[in-house]
């Protein structure tokens, strides 16, 4: 009687159950807001950047859409400062979520993490402000002139997709020591913090990219 009657509904009630709640961890994962609203953790991270977030708006794309560009999820300006939201890979995909502010000469004002989903006491170490601070002040300039990066040795071909990925990141690293900016990343968290390293590389590319816009306006 229980396997004829009980056994399918619930069988297929705990399938039901399983399939939202990936689809739900999925679009949290995923989610990127569009609408143009200011989130409180964006409130929070202009606040940690510029002393408020008073000011700032989404920027828009002309067709009415929130304004990205590669590897930016938004663009928030009070006109004269500029911030960029990005998520960036840090040991996991899409670990870290990022804001960073930009000046008007075109250099950082600051980092902040709004997020990091990285393991716990590891990569979390990129939101010591110890990490961070080193960025403020960096230009476009002194990032592409520390891109000097070697090869990755030729053992990570026998090596799993992980290990490939941690060479990857590690011989970027330290092709940063050369001229120019020279990131000193967190011991033991060097995923994460060549992830923000990447997240303001990324801010950087894309304020220098505003700029060009701006002056074919005019």
């Amino acid at each position: 009687m229980f396997n004829e009657k009980i056994k399918p509904p619930l069988v297929l009630t705990l399938i039901c159950i399983i399939a939202c709640g990936l689809l739900v961890a999925a679009y949290e994962a995923t989610y990127v807001d569009t609408s143009g609203i200011i989130t409180d953790k964006l409130t929070e991270g202009l606040t940690e950047l510029y002393g408020s977030a008073e000011g700032f708006e989404m920027l828009k794309a002309p067709d009415g859409s929130v304004l990205t560009y590669e590897g930016v999820d938004s663009v928030l300006s009070d006109g004269t400062n500029v911030a960029f939201e990005i998520t960036a890979d840090g040991y996991s995909s899409g670990g870290l979520h990022l804001l960073v502010g930009i000046t008007p000469g075109g250099t950082v004002q600051g980092v902040s993490l709004m997020d990091v989903s990285d393991t716990p006491g590891i990569g979390t170490r990129v939101q010591n402000n110890s990490f961070l601070s080193q960025f403020s002040g960096v230009s476009l300039d002194s990032i592409n002139a520390s891109q000097n990066v070697s090869t990755v040795k030729s053992r990570a071909v026998w090596g799993t997709h992980k290990e490939i990925v941690r060479l990857t990141r590690e011989a970027e690293l330290e092709g940063s020591s050369g001229s120019g900016f020279s990131l000193d990343a967190e011991t033991g968290a060097t995923l994460s913090s060549n992830g923000v390293y990447s997240g303001v590389r990324t801010a950087l590319a894309a304020y220098e990219s505003m700029g060009s816009i701006k002056e074919g306006d005019e």
